[in-house]
C-alpha cells in the first residue's frame, strides 16, 4: 500500500480496501453515514500512518468533499482531516468537510479553514429505550392511532425474501413520484439496495400492502443510524413512528447500545439558532437550496418526536475558494448527484 511521506498525502480508492474499510468502521466509527464510504460512489481514503484510521471524500475537477469525521480513534482524527486539507492542496482545490464534529472542526480552523455550525446530531440509549413517559406521549397516540387503522410492523429481509425486495422497492419509488426532488443521484440518495448486506429494514404493512419502511445502516458493530424514511402517501398516520419503535426495540433487545436520528440541519433542542449562523451572502443560498429540497425543518420535527437522549454539536469546514460561484457550483452538483465525480480504475463500488 502506498504511504503518505511529509506533506504529501496520497489518497486510494475506498473500494480497493474494502474489507481494511469494514473493519475499520465496525471498531472505530461513530456517526451517522460513516458507512457510506462503503456505497457505489467513488469514495477515497486517506489513511493515517498505522493504518487504523481513515478520512474518506468524494471530489471534482474543482472540490474536495470530506462526508462526516474521520473514521479513527478520537485522538487520532485532527491529524487526518490535516491531511485531507493538505491532500486538497495538492490537488489545487479547495476542501469542504461536513458535518464534523467539534473536535475536528477546531483542526480544520487551525489548519486555515473557516467553520460554522450547521445542526446537531441526535442519539437515543438503546438499553433504557422504551415508550414510556410524557416526552414519547405522542409517539405511543400515532402508534395506537396506527393499530386502529389496520397497521401491523415487521422487520423485512430484502436480502434473502424476493417479496421484502419487491415491496420495499415499490413503496420507495411511490414516495420518490410524490416530490421530484426525492430522486437524486448523490450519495445523498435514498435507496434501499445500497449497503444492502450490512442494513436492517422495519415496515408497516396494511392488507398486504407495505405502505412505510425505516432504513438503519451500522455506525460501528454497537451503533444504528435510523436513516431513511418513506412511505406512500396514503399511509395512515402512526406508519413511520411504529417502523421507528419497532426498531429501538428490536436493536436493544439485540444488545446494541445506540441509535442515531442522523445529522439533524440547523436544529437545536433548546432554542432555534439559525438566524445567527451565517455561511456568506453565497453560502446562505446553497443552505436555503438544500433546505427547500431536502425540507430539513419538517425532517427534523418529525424525527425528534423520538426525544434524544444525547446531543452533539455538528459543522462545516470550509476552504476560503470554496464560496468561489464555480466551487460552489460543482459542490451542489456533487451533493444532489449532478456533479462530475473524480471517477478513475476501481473508483466506484459494484453495484449491490
Amino acid at each position: 500500500m502506498t504511504r503518505s511521506h511529509g506533506e504529501e498525502d496520497t489518497s486510494e480508492p475506498a473500494c480497493e480496501h474494502r474489507d481494511a474499510v469494514a473493519a475499520t468502521l465496525a471498531r472505530y466509527g461513530s456517526e451517522a453515514g460513516h458507512y457510506s464510504v462503503l456505497g457505489p460512489d467513488p469514495w477515497r481514503v486517506i489513511w493515517n500512518h498505522e493504518h487504523d484510521g481513515f478520512v474518506a471524500f468524494l471530489q471534482t475537477s474543482r472540490v474536495l468533499l470530506g462526508w462526516r469525521s474521520p473514521v479513527a480513534a478520537p485522538h487520532a482524527q485532527p491529524a487526518l482531516v490535516n491531511r485531507l486539507i493538505a491532500h486538497a492542496r495538492t490537488l489545487h482545490v479547495p476542501a469542504v468537510a461536513v458535518p464534523v464534529n467539534a473536535a475536528v472542526a477546531q483542526a480544520a480552523r487551525q489548519g486555515g479553514l473557516r467553520t460554522t455550525w450547521v445542526g446537531n446530531e441526535a442519539t437515543i440509549d438503546l438499553p433504557g429505550w422504551s415508550l414510556d413517559g410524557t416526552a414519547r406521549q405522542k409517539v405511543r397516540w400515532a402508534c395506537n392511532y396506527g393499530r386502529r387503522a389496520g397497521l401491523r410492523w415487521r422487520e423485512a429481509t430484502p436480502r434473502t425474501s424476493v417479496a421484502d425486495h419487491l415491496a420495499l422497492a415499490e413503496v420507495q419509488e411511490h414516495w420518490k413520484s410524490a416530490r421530484p426532488a426525492r430522486r437524486t443521484a448523490s450519495f445523498l440518495r435514498t435507496d434501499f439496495t445500497d449497503l444492502l448486506d450490512w442494513r436492517r429494514y422495519f415496515v408497516a404493512e396494511r392488507d398486504d400492502e407495505t405502505v412505510a419502511a425505516l432504513t438503519c445502516t451500522p455506525i460501528n458493530d454497537r451503533d444504528w443510524y435510523l436513516q431513511d424514511l418513506v412511505r406512500v402517501p396514503t399511509a395512515p398516520r402512526g406508519a413511520l413512528e411504529g417502523a421507528i419503535a419497532l426498531a429501538l426495540s428490536t436493536l436493544r433487545d439485540d444488545g446494541f447500545s445506540r441509535a442515531s436520528h442522523g445529522p439533524l440541519a440547523f436544529w437545536h433542542p433548546h432554542h432555534d439558532p439559525v438566524a445567527n449562523q451565517s455561511l456568506g451572502t453565497l453560502g446562505d443560498r446553497i443552505v436555503r437550496h438544500f433546505d427547500q429540497r431536502y425540507q430539513f425543518q419538517a425532517i427534523n420535527q418529525f424525527r425528534v418526536k423520538f426525544v434524544p437522549d444525547h446531543v452533539e454539536p455538528i459543522y462545516v469546514a470550509w476552504s476560503r475558494r470554496a464560496t468561489s460561484p464555480l466551487t460552489a457550483l460543482s459542490l451542489t452538483r456533487l451533493l444532489t448527484g449532478t456533479g462530475d465525480t473524480a471517477r478513475g480504475p476501481g473508483n466506484g463500488w459494484a453495484r449491490r
